[in-house]
């Protein structure tokens, strides 16, 4: 542990990203009594969005069965329940920027092998609309986008994509609701034509409408292969 870190875990102590306790000094991410909590990723999964399924014998969760996406495909850590849930309404919400560390990192390690097949070129972060961010004071999704890129050595780019329209928020919406919601919602940089395969990190991914508009223009713009990679996926069946 550097000397500096020490200094400012003394001044800031960090949190557990699992239980929110005081972390003890010394450079550990989570607590000794929560490390038996961590589970990544065991079970079945959708082949298209990474959702978790319930049945070994389906291959897509009923969403990728009825709806055409235009990414190729997405891989969750994490499923969106129990004390998952709970951390990203903190780091989301309650100022722990903090997670992001964790998080990032355990987004690199579990999903190193899929990476290795898709092969990105650069990662881009879900962006939030500037007003938003500069309320809330950090955009989650850039803080994961930093350190996924910095343990696997994948340029991130936070400038290609930006958000140009506030929207409402998309947790009580059905699916038409979302796509109109998020209509000339972002906007893409020319400079996006240079890179054919792009990866997208955000925090969680539950009906992919935010994925799907950005990978749609990305896609206008010259790109040919979207893939998402999030902290968190919700359940499918």
């Amino acid at each position: 542990m550097k000397w500096y870190q020490w200094i400012l875990d003394c001044i800031y102590p960090r949190r557990c990203p699992v239980c929110d306790q005081v972390l003890p000094l010394g450079g550990t991410m989570v607590c000794p009594g929560c490390l038996e909590k961590l589970q990544v990723r065991e079970g079945f999964h959708c082949k298209k969005c990474g959702k978790f399924i319930l049945k070994e014998e389906k291959e897509f969760c009923d969403d990728c069965l009825h709806t055409r996406h235009s990414f190729e495909e997405g891989y969750g850590i994490f499923p969106y329940s129990g004390w998952a849930q709970r951390s990203m309404v903190r780091f989301k919400f309650h100022g722990r920027a903090e997670y992001g560390a964790f998080y990032g990192k355990m987004m690199a390690y579990a999903a190193q092998r899929t990476l290795t097949r898709w092969d990105p070129q650069v990662i881009l972060p879900v962006p939030m609309y500037r007003k938003k961010e500069k309320k809330r004071g950090y955009n989650q999704a850039a803080i994961l986008a930093r350190e996924t890129g910095k343990c696997l050595h994948i340029p991130v780019r936070g400038d290609l994509v930006r958000r140009i329209r506030d929207t409402k928020p998309q947790k009580d919406m059905t699916l038409q609701m979302r796509r109109k919601n998020l209509k000339g919602a972002f906007a893409v940089s020319p400079e996006a034509a240079g890179y054919e395969r792009i990866l997208l990190i955000d925090d969680i991914y539950t009906t992919g409408s935010t994925v799907d508009a950005i990978a749609k223009i990305l896609k206008q713009r010259g790109a040919e292969k979207i893939y998402f990679l999030t902290a968190c996926t919700g359940i499918g069946f």
